[in-house]
Protein backbone atom coordinates (compact mmCIF):
# COMPACT_ATOMS: atom_id res chain seq x y z
CA UNK A 1 0.00 0.00 0.00
CA UNK A 2 1.03 3.38 -0.97
CA UNK A 3 2.52 5.65 2.10
CA UNK A 4 0.72 8.44 3.16
CA UNK A 5 2.65 11.68 1.82
CA UNK A 6 -0.04 14.43 1.96
CA UNK A 7 -0.21 17.45 4.29
CA UNK A 8 -3.78 16.58 5.54
CA UNK A 9 -6.47 18.51 3.60
CA UNK A 10 -9.55 16.59 5.11
CA UNK A 11 -11.00 17.55 8.26
CA UNK A 12 -12.94 15.48 10.79
CA UNK A 13 -16.42 14.44 9.93
CA UNK A 14 -17.53 14.64 13.67
CA UNK A 15 -15.32 14.91 16.45
CA UNK A 16 -13.85 12.49 19.03
CA UNK A 17 -16.04 12.20 22.21
CA UNK A 18 -16.68 10.37 24.98
CA UNK A 19 -16.11 5.73 25.30
CA UNK A 20 -18.03 4.94 28.34
CA UNK A 21 -17.99 1.36 27.53
CA UNK A 22 -16.75 -1.08 30.43
CA UNK A 23 -16.17 -3.92 28.03
CA UNK A 24 -13.67 -5.50 27.86
CA UNK A 25 25.14 -6.26 21.28
CA UNK A 26 27.18 -6.74 19.43
CA UNK A 27 28.93 -3.73 17.14
CA UNK A 28 28.87 -3.76 14.01
CA UNK A 29 31.58 -2.25 11.88
CA UNK A 30 30.01 -1.30 8.44
CA UNK A 31 26.18 -0.03 8.41
CA UNK A 32 24.77 -0.50 4.29
CA UNK A 33 22.77 1.99 2.85
CA UNK A 34 18.75 0.93 2.28
CA UNK A 35 18.07 3.52 -0.19
CA UNK A 36 17.82 1.08 -2.88
CA UNK A 37 14.80 -0.40 -1.20
CA UNK A 38 12.98 2.84 -1.82
CA UNK A 39 13.06 4.17 -5.37
CA UNK A 40 10.15 7.29 -4.11
CA UNK A 41 11.07 10.34 -1.86
CA UNK A 42 8.98 10.70 1.11
CA UNK A 43 9.50 14.79 1.94
CA UNK A 44 7.01 14.93 4.27
CA UNK A 45 6.47 12.23 7.07
CA UNK A 46 3.09 11.61 8.00
CA UNK A 47 2.22 12.46 11.37
CA UNK A 48 3.25 9.66 13.26
CA UNK A 49 6.49 10.01 12.19
CA UNK A 50 6.83 13.57 14.03
CA UNK A 51 7.83 12.60 17.52
CA UNK A 52 7.71 9.78 19.90
CA UNK A 53 4.57 7.98 21.11
CA UNK A 54 6.02 7.15 24.46
CA UNK A 55 7.21 10.03 26.89
CA UNK A 56 7.57 8.88 30.17
CA UNK A 57 10.04 9.41 33.08
CA UNK A 58 12.29 6.47 34.48
CA UNK A 59 14.18 6.81 37.27
CA UNK A 60 17.35 7.86 35.85
CA UNK A 61 16.12 10.33 33.21
CA UNK A 62 19.47 10.93 31.10
CA UNK A 63 19.45 7.08 29.63
CA UNK A 64 15.95 8.41 27.60
CA UNK A 65 16.56 9.25 24.53
CA UNK A 66 14.34 10.33 21.11
CA UNK A 67 14.19 9.89 17.49
CA UNK A 68 12.61 11.48 14.94
CA UNK A 69 12.85 11.46 11.05
CA UNK A 70 11.65 13.87 8.09
CA UNK A 71 12.01 11.86 4.95
CA UNK A 72 13.24 8.85 2.81
CA UNK A 73 16.90 7.46 3.93
CA UNK A 74 17.01 10.35 7.51
CA UNK A 75 16.97 9.62 11.19
CA UNK A 76 18.31 11.98 14.02
CA UNK A 77 18.47 10.86 17.53
CA UNK A 78 18.87 13.08 20.11
CA UNK A 79 19.56 13.23 24.13
CA UNK A 80 21.09 14.23 27.17
CA UNK A 81 24.73 14.07 28.76
CA UNK A 82 23.28 15.85 32.60
CA UNK A 83 23.65 19.25 30.69
CA UNK A 84 23.95 19.41 27.27
CA UNK A 85 22.02 18.34 23.72
CA UNK A 86 23.22 14.83 22.49
CA UNK A 87 22.79 14.81 18.73
CA UNK A 88 23.44 11.53 16.00
CA UNK A 89 22.20 11.43 12.64
CA UNK A 90 21.91 8.90 9.70
CA UNK A 91 22.13 10.94 6.15
CA UNK A 92 21.43 7.96 3.82
CA UNK A 93 24.74 6.90 3.68
CA UNK A 94 26.78 6.46 7.05
CA UNK A 95 25.94 7.74 10.85
CA UNK A 96 27.35 11.22 11.58
CA UNK A 97 29.41 12.67 13.31
CA UNK A 98 30.73 8.91 12.74
CA UNK A 99 29.44 5.38 14.13
CA UNK A 100 30.42 5.52 17.79
CA UNK A 101 30.27 9.45 18.48
CA UNK A 102 27.58 11.98 19.60
CA UNK A 103 27.57 15.64 18.62
CA UNK A 104 27.14 18.13 21.74
CA UNK A 105 24.29 21.16 20.54
CA UNK A 106 22.15 23.19 23.37
CA UNK A 107 23.70 23.88 26.56
CA UNK A 108 21.50 23.62 30.18
CA UNK A 109 19.16 20.96 29.00
CA UNK A 110 17.61 18.82 32.61
CA UNK A 111 15.05 16.32 31.11
CA UNK A 112 14.77 14.19 28.20
CA UNK A 113 14.37 16.15 24.92
CA UNK A 114 11.44 15.58 22.77
CA UNK A 115 11.97 15.87 18.83
CA UNK A 116 9.75 16.66 16.27
CA UNK A 117 9.76 17.37 12.35
CA UNK A 118 6.80 19.63 10.24
CA UNK A 119 8.95 18.11 6.75
CA UNK A 120 11.92 17.92 4.91
CA UNK A 121 15.26 19.47 6.99
CA UNK A 122 13.44 20.83 9.85
CA UNK A 123 14.25 19.50 13.14
CA UNK A 124 12.73 21.02 16.90
CA UNK A 125 14.01 19.91 19.68
CA UNK A 126 12.26 20.67 23.25
CA UNK A 127 13.44 19.91 26.92
CA UNK A 128 13.30 21.59 30.50
CA UNK A 129 15.76 23.43 32.43
CA UNK A 130 16.20 23.04 36.26
CA UNK A 131 14.11 26.02 36.52
CA UNK A 132 10.93 24.34 34.80
CA UNK A 133 11.63 26.38 31.98
CA UNK A 134 10.81 25.17 27.80
CA UNK A 135 13.67 25.22 26.57
CA UNK A 136 13.55 24.93 21.93
CA UNK A 137 16.13 24.26 19.53
CA UNK A 138 15.79 23.61 15.77
CA UNK A 139 17.58 23.04 12.91
CA UNK A 140 15.91 25.08 10.20
CA UNK A 141 17.88 23.03 7.09
CA UNK A 142 20.84 25.11 6.60
CA UNK A 143 21.79 25.39 10.52
CA UNK A 144 20.83 24.85 14.25
CA UNK A 145 19.25 27.83 15.80
CA UNK A 146 18.99 30.19 17.32
CA UNK A 147 23.03 28.48 17.77
CA UNK A 148 24.93 25.38 17.69
CA UNK A 149 24.88 25.73 21.30
CA UNK A 150 22.08 27.62 22.94
CA UNK A 151 18.60 27.13 23.37
CA UNK A 152 15.68 29.32 22.76
CA UNK A 153 14.12 29.71 26.05
CA UNK A 154 10.47 29.61 25.91
CA UNK A 155 7.78 29.69 28.95
CA UNK A 156 8.90 29.24 32.76
CA UNK A 157 6.60 27.08 35.29
CA UNK A 158 6.54 23.57 34.01
CA UNK A 159 7.41 20.88 36.49
CA UNK A 160 11.50 19.87 35.81
CA UNK A 161 10.81 16.37 36.75
CA UNK A 162 7.76 15.36 35.05
CA UNK A 163 7.11 14.68 31.42
CA UNK A 164 7.04 17.69 28.15
CA UNK A 165 5.09 17.09 24.93
CA UNK A 166 5.63 18.35 21.88
CA UNK A 167 3.55 18.04 18.30
CA UNK A 168 3.22 19.27 14.78
CA UNK A 169 0.17 18.93 12.18
CA UNK A 170 2.42 20.65 9.46
CA UNK A 171 4.98 23.80 8.72
CA UNK A 172 4.91 26.44 11.01
CA UNK A 173 2.98 25.17 13.49
CA UNK A 174 4.20 23.32 17.19
CA UNK A 175 2.39 22.87 20.62
CA UNK A 176 4.10 22.01 23.70
CA UNK A 177 2.18 20.70 26.75
CA UNK A 178 4.06 20.29 30.12
CA UNK A 179 2.49 19.90 33.65
CA UNK A 180 2.24 22.83 36.94
CA UNK A 181 4.04 21.59 39.65
CA UNK A 182 1.81 23.47 42.08
CA UNK A 183 -1.93 21.99 40.86
CA UNK A 184 -0.87 19.36 38.11
CA UNK A 185 -3.01 21.07 35.69
CA UNK A 186 -0.83 21.27 31.77
CA UNK A 187 0.23 24.16 30.80
CA UNK A 188 0.69 24.84 27.18
CA UNK A 189 2.87 27.18 24.57
CA UNK A 190 2.44 27.21 20.97
CA UNK A 191 3.78 28.57 17.92
CA UNK A 192 1.87 30.01 14.66
CA UNK A 193 4.33 30.83 12.43
CA UNK A 194 4.71 34.63 13.83
CA UNK A 195 5.81 33.96 17.39
CA UNK A 196 5.47 32.21 20.79
CA UNK A 197 2.24 32.51 22.88
CA UNK A 198 2.49 32.55 26.29
CA UNK A 199 2.33 29.80 28.74
CA UNK A 200 -1.21 29.34 28.61
CA UNK A 201 -2.85 27.51 31.80
CA UNK A 202 -4.97 24.15 29.61
CA UNK A 203 -6.55 22.07 32.79
CA UNK A 204 -6.86 18.83 33.78
CA UNK A 205 -5.62 16.69 37.21
CA UNK A 206 -3.03 14.87 35.69
CA UNK A 207 -0.92 12.16 37.32
CA UNK A 208 0.81 10.82 34.59
CA UNK A 209 1.18 13.06 31.02
CA UNK A 210 0.67 14.54 29.01
CA UNK A 211 0.64 12.59 25.58
CA UNK A 212 0.08 15.16 22.47
CA UNK A 213 -0.88 13.69 18.65
CA UNK A 214 -2.02 15.05 15.84
CA UNK A 215 -4.82 13.11 13.22
CA UNK A 216 -4.81 15.85 10.48
CA UNK A 217 -4.16 19.31 9.68
CA UNK A 218 -4.82 21.97 12.39
CA UNK A 219 -6.19 18.74 14.56
CA UNK A 220 -4.88 17.59 17.42
CA UNK A 221 -5.82 15.74 21.05
CA UNK A 222 -3.88 15.87 24.19
CA UNK A 223 -4.60 12.93 26.68
CA UNK A 224 -3.32 12.03 30.46
CA UNK A 225 -4.19 9.34 32.79
CA UNK A 226 -5.50 10.56 36.18
CA UNK A 227 -5.45 9.38 39.68
CA UNK A 228 -7.83 6.88 39.07
CA UNK A 229 -5.77 5.68 36.51
CA UNK A 230 -8.50 6.50 33.43
CA UNK A 231 -7.52 8.34 30.26
CA UNK A 232 -8.84 11.63 30.06
CA UNK A 233 -8.67 13.86 26.57
CA UNK A 234 -9.08 17.27 24.96
CA UNK A 235 -9.20 17.90 21.07
CA UNK A 236 -8.56 20.79 19.17
CA UNK A 237 -10.99 21.02 16.10
CA UNK A 238 -9.51 23.62 13.59
CA UNK A 239 -10.62 26.62 15.32
CA UNK A 240 -10.85 25.45 18.96
CA UNK A 241 -10.64 23.40 21.94
CA UNK A 242 -13.55 21.18 23.46
CA UNK A 243 -14.55 23.11 26.25
CA UNK A 244 -14.51 20.05 28.66
CA UNK A 245 -11.92 16.74 29.03
CA UNK A 246 -13.11 13.14 27.72
CA UNK A 247 -12.94 10.56 30.26
CA UNK A 248 -12.34 7.26 28.86
CA UNK A 249 -14.10 4.45 31.09
CA UNK A 250 -11.13 1.58 31.46
CA UNK A 251 -12.13 -1.91 30.87
CA UNK A 252 -12.44 -4.01 34.11
CA UNK A 253 -11.93 -1.44 36.42
CA UNK A 254 -8.25 -1.23 35.29
CA UNK A 255 -6.01 1.45 37.00
CA UNK A 256 -3.73 2.44 34.15
CA UNK A 257 -0.07 3.89 34.69
CA UNK A 258 1.54 3.67 31.22
CA UNK A 259 0.27 6.01 28.67
CA UNK A 260 0.71 6.64 24.67
CA UNK A 261 -1.02 7.94 21.89
CA UNK A 262 -0.44 7.72 18.11
CA UNK A 263 -1.80 8.33 14.75
CA UNK A 264 -1.28 6.87 10.99
CA UNK A 265 -2.68 9.48 9.28
CA UNK A 266 -6.24 11.86 9.37
CA UNK A 267 -9.07 10.35 10.75
CA UNK A 268 -6.83 8.43 12.93
CA UNK A 269 -6.34 7.79 16.77
CA UNK A 270 -5.05 4.63 18.44
CA UNK A 271 -4.42 4.84 22.32
CA UNK A 272 -2.37 2.55 24.59
CA UNK A 273 -2.19 1.83 28.24
CA UNK A 274 -1.18 -0.55 30.54
CA UNK A 275 -0.89 -1.51 34.45
CA UNK A 276 1.49 -4.33 36.16
CA UNK A 277 -1.50 -6.72 35.94
CA UNK A 278 -3.55 -5.58 33.18
CA UNK A 279 -1.48 -6.30 29.70
CA UNK A 280 -1.97 -3.95 27.12
CA UNK A 281 -5.09 -2.72 26.19
CA UNK A 282 -5.72 -0.80 22.83
CA UNK A 283 -8.37 1.57 21.86
CA UNK A 284 -8.85 3.64 18.54
CA UNK A 285 -10.79 6.44 16.86
CA UNK A 286 -11.97 6.02 13.23
CA UNK A 287 -13.17 8.96 12.52
CA UNK A 288 -16.47 8.74 13.24
CA UNK A 289 -16.63 6.72 16.86
CA UNK A 290 -14.36 5.48 19.41
CA UNK A 291 -13.72 1.31 19.61
CA UNK A 292 -14.01 -0.26 22.84
CA UNK A 293 -10.98 -1.37 24.57
CA UNK A 294 -9.21 -4.26 22.96
CA UNK A 295 -6.34 -6.41 25.08
CA UNK A 296 -3.28 -7.18 23.02
CA UNK A 297 -1.56 -8.49 25.85
CA UNK A 298 -2.81 -11.32 29.14
CA UNK A 299 -2.02 -10.61 32.77
CA UNK A 300 0.77 -13.61 32.71
CA UNK A 301 2.83 -12.07 30.11
CA UNK A 302 5.42 -9.59 31.50
CA UNK A 303 4.15 -6.76 33.01
CA UNK A 304 4.35 -3.90 30.36
CA UNK A 305 6.43 -0.89 31.62
CA UNK A 306 6.40 1.76 28.42
CA UNK A 307 4.54 1.57 25.14
CA UNK A 308 6.18 2.75 21.99
CA UNK A 309 4.21 2.85 18.67
CA UNK A 310 5.55 3.78 14.64
CA UNK A 311 3.53 3.48 11.77
CA UNK A 312 4.74 3.41 8.01
CA UNK A 313 1.58 3.63 6.65
CA UNK A 314 -1.93 3.63 6.35
CA UNK A 315 -3.20 0.51 8.58
CA UNK A 316 0.18 -0.07 9.71
CA UNK A 317 1.11 0.38 13.07
CA UNK A 318 4.55 -1.33 15.11
CA UNK A 319 4.68 -1.97 18.64
CA UNK A 320 7.08 -1.78 21.10
CA UNK A 321 7.04 -2.05 25.10
CA UNK A 322 9.49 -2.30 27.76
CA UNK A 323 9.39 -5.33 30.08
CA UNK A 324 8.76 -3.73 34.22
CA UNK A 325 10.94 -6.68 35.48
CA UNK A 326 13.27 -8.25 32.71
CA UNK A 327 13.47 -5.03 30.71
CA UNK A 328 13.14 -6.55 27.73
CA UNK A 329 11.78 -5.33 23.97
CA UNK A 330 8.74 -7.25 22.62
CA UNK A 331 7.68 -6.19 19.66
CA UNK A 332 4.10 -6.80 17.19
CA UNK A 333 2.62 -5.53 14.42
CA UNK A 334 -0.64 -4.75 12.63
CA UNK A 335 -0.52 -5.72 9.26
CA UNK A 336 -3.74 -4.32 8.38
CA UNK A 337 -5.56 -7.22 8.82
CA UNK A 338 -4.69 -8.61 11.86
CA UNK A 339 -1.94 -8.47 14.68
CA UNK A 340 1.40 -10.40 14.42
CA UNK A 341 2.35 -12.82 15.67
CA UNK A 342 -1.57 -12.97 17.34
CA UNK A 343 -3.96 -10.88 19.19
CA UNK A 344 -2.33 -11.64 22.33
CA UNK A 345 0.94 -12.77 21.03
CA UNK A 346 4.66 -10.73 21.50
CA UNK A 347 7.51 -11.45 19.28
CA UNK A 348 10.69 -11.29 21.62
CA UNK A 349 13.63 -8.69 20.84
CA UNK A 350 16.12 -11.08 23.29
CA UNK A 351 19.50 -10.91 24.50
CA UNK A 352 20.01 -6.91 25.55
CA UNK A 353 18.45 -5.53 29.18
CA UNK A 354 17.74 -1.94 28.37
CA UNK A 355 17.59 1.28 30.87
CA UNK A 356 15.45 3.28 28.32
CA UNK A 357 12.02 3.61 26.57
CA UNK A 358 12.59 1.83 23.36
CA UNK A 359 12.78 4.70 20.39
CA UNK A 360 10.81 3.93 17.44
CA UNK A 361 10.25 5.46 14.01
CA UNK A 362 9.59 4.97 10.71
CA UNK A 363 10.78 6.84 7.69
CA UNK A 364 9.05 5.36 5.36
CA UNK A 365 7.19 1.87 3.69
CA UNK A 366 8.49 -1.30 5.43
CA UNK A 367 11.28 0.45 7.23
CA UNK A 368 11.17 0.27 10.90
CA UNK A 369 14.12 1.52 13.42
CA UNK A 370 14.20 0.25 16.94
CA UNK A 371 16.83 2.41 19.71
CA UNK A 372 17.82 2.34 22.86
CA UNK A 373 20.15 2.46 25.73
CA UNK A 374 21.32 -0.08 28.02
CA UNK A 375 22.91 -0.08 31.55
CA UNK A 376 26.48 0.61 30.73
CA UNK A 377 25.18 3.47 28.61
CA UNK A 378 25.48 1.69 24.79
CA UNK A 379 23.39 3.10 22.43
CA UNK A 380 21.88 0.16 20.19
CA UNK A 381 19.88 -0.03 17.02
CA UNK A 382 18.23 -2.68 15.26
CA UNK A 383 16.04 -2.01 11.64
CA UNK A 384 13.79 -3.88 9.55
CA UNK A 385 14.70 -3.43 6.29
CA UNK A 386 11.75 -4.74 4.73
CA UNK A 387 13.13 -8.23 3.96
CA UNK A 388 14.90 -8.88 7.12
CA UNK A 389 16.34 -7.30 10.40
CA UNK A 390 19.30 -5.70 10.52
CA UNK A 391 22.21 -6.62 11.68
CA UNK A 392 20.07 -9.70 12.41
CA UNK A 393 16.97 -10.87 14.24
CA UNK A 394 19.11 -11.48 18.09
CA UNK A 395 21.57 -8.64 16.98
CA UNK A 396 21.99 -5.18 17.67
CA UNK A 397 24.41 -2.36 16.35
CA UNK A 398 26.46 -0.42 19.03
CA UNK A 399 25.87 3.52 17.97
CA UNK A 400 28.04 4.79 21.09
CA UNK A 401 30.24 3.33 23.21
CA UNK A 402 30.73 4.05 26.81
CA UNK A 403 33.22 6.79 28.03
CA UNK A 404 36.15 8.06 25.83
CA UNK A 405 39.00 9.53 27.67
CA UNK A 406 39.72 12.11 24.63
CA UNK A 407 37.66 14.94 23.41
CA UNK A 408 38.17 14.96 19.52
CA UNK A 409 36.73 17.53 17.17
CA UNK A 410 35.11 16.50 13.58
CA UNK A 411 33.47 18.76 11.56
CA UNK A 412 30.02 17.35 10.10
CA UNK A 413 27.42 17.88 7.28
CA UNK A 414 25.42 19.75 10.02
CA UNK A 415 28.00 21.93 9.65
CA UNK A 416 28.56 21.50 13.72
CA UNK A 417 31.63 20.14 15.97
CA UNK A 418 31.70 16.54 17.49
CA UNK A 419 32.94 15.72 20.25
CA UNK A 420 33.59 12.14 21.94
CA UNK A 421 31.30 12.09 25.42
CA UNK A 422 30.19 9.32 27.84
CA UNK A 423 26.85 8.35 26.29
CA UNK A 424 24.10 9.23 29.31
CA UNK A 425 21.47 10.16 26.60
Amino acid sequence: MAPLLKIFIQWLPTLPGTLKSKSHGQSTIEVPSFSEVYEQQYPINPPQAFHDKAIHTLDEETKQISSVSWGKDHLDIFGFNGENLTHKYWDGNQWNPSDHTMEQLGHGLATRPVSISWGTGRLDIFGLDEDGTILHQYYDGTAWKPDVAEFERLGKGCNPSEEIAASTWGPDSLDVFCRDPKDEQILHQYYNGHGWSELELFGGDVAIGPRVVSWGKNHMAVFFLDSDGEVNQRYWDGSQWSNEWDTFTNPKDYKFDTLSVSSWGENRIDVWAAERNSGLWHLYWDGHQWSEWECLSGPDDEPIDHVSVASWSVNKLDVVTLGRDDRQYRYKFYDGASWQPSVSGWYDRPGVEFESIPSVISWGPNRLDIFGVTADDKLLHQAWTGYDWYPGDEKWETLSEPHKAEAKSKSSSYGQESIEIELRV
